[in-house]
């Protein structure tokens, strides 16, 4: 089935669920929520995974006593275990006007969904709560964490209900009230193309990196990287409610060159920022596919844990 590759779909992002192994969202940290689940916390307890042998305390319960191993050093020992918690996984989304463009594939929101797509049923298959912000510049959802379906689903049609506007919208506000309520512990993704990143929303990065296990996803389409051959350019916005024309001229050897700087700044600026705090980068570029992306970019997530 065909999808519209400038529109999100609830359909289109539905049949993402059969991809879900290509995303591991396995903890790369110990976990500290309160509710029990399959993340391994930092607390020490009665649970499901062993953690060693110990001599026995007075106040150890009765109960952890392992007889084998008192028996074979004829000293009381317990077992201690460490605890399994339940971790939320809070998917991100920026949605704002510049999001809505593309020029090959599909449109940058278009591919940032999907990727939230995959990331929620991979959570979902591995038993974690899934909530959400989505921003597009008119206003903020902001989803509380859910099990099973119901948080899936509810970031979907958060996703497909988005209503950019062309008016800019400061990236560094949503960062920051994103900071203020994702729990300690929890595990965010964020999709972006990170338009009007600057010295503010680089500092909430850092400190939300250090808060929670971030995941941050770069989204952008190659038109940005690099301006096509030196020509004039028809374009026209995209929005219902601006039927705008221009043309883009790309002649200037220098212009071409500014551009690809300036991206290169801008990437590199990013970059800096995630990995500053101890975040985990994904590359996305609209032409790859997005499998493909996401294959190459949670396998490395793998080998550096």
């Amino acid at each position: 089935m065909q999808h519209n590759p400038c529109k999100i779909e609830l359909d289109d992002l539905l049949a993402w669920r059969q991809h879900a192994t290509v995303v591991d969202l396995s903890s790369r940290r110990r976990v500290l929520t309160d509710l029990a689940g399959t993340h391994l916390s930092g607390f020490r307890g009665r649970g499901m995974e062993f953690e060693e042998h110990r001599v026995y305390q007075p106040g150890d319960e009765v109960r952890s006593m392992d007889w084998r191993v008192t028996a074979r050093t004829g000293e009381p020992h317990i077992r201690l275990y460490r605890e399994e918690r339940e971790r939320p996984v809070i998917l991100v989304a920026d949605l704002r006007a510049t999001m809505q463009f593309g020029t090959r594939g599909c449109f940058k929101s278009v591919l940032a969904a999907r990727a939230l797509a995959l990331c929620a049923w991979s959570a979902m298959a591995n038993g974690d709560r899934v909530g959400g912000l989505v921003f597009d510049g008119t206003r903020e959802q902001q989803l509380r964490a859910a099990g099973g379906r119901r948080g899936v689903l509810q970031l979907m049609h958060a996703l497909c209900d988005s209503q950019p506007k062309l008016a800019p919208a400061a990236l560094s506000g949503a960062l920051k009230r994103l900071l203020r309520t994702v729990p300690g512990g929890a595990l965010v993704a964020l999709f972006s193309d990170f338009r009007g990143l600057d010295q503010a929303a680089c500092d909430h990065l850092q400190r939300l990196a250090r808060k929670a296990e971030l995941i941050v996803g770069f989204v952008h389409d190659p038109l940005e990287s690099q301006l096509p051959a030196a020509g004039r350019y028809a374009v026209q916005a995209a929005d219902a409610e601006h039927d705008e024309t221009g043309v883009l001229d790309t002649a200037a050897s220098a212009s071409r060159q500014r551009w690809s700087e300036a991206f290169e700044q801008h990437q590199a600026q990013l970059q800096r920022a995630v990995r500053a705090g101890g975040g985990h980068w994904l590359d996305l570029p609209t032409q790859r596919p997005l499998l493909d992306s996401m294959s190459l970019a949670f396998g490395r997530r793998r080998l550096a844990s």
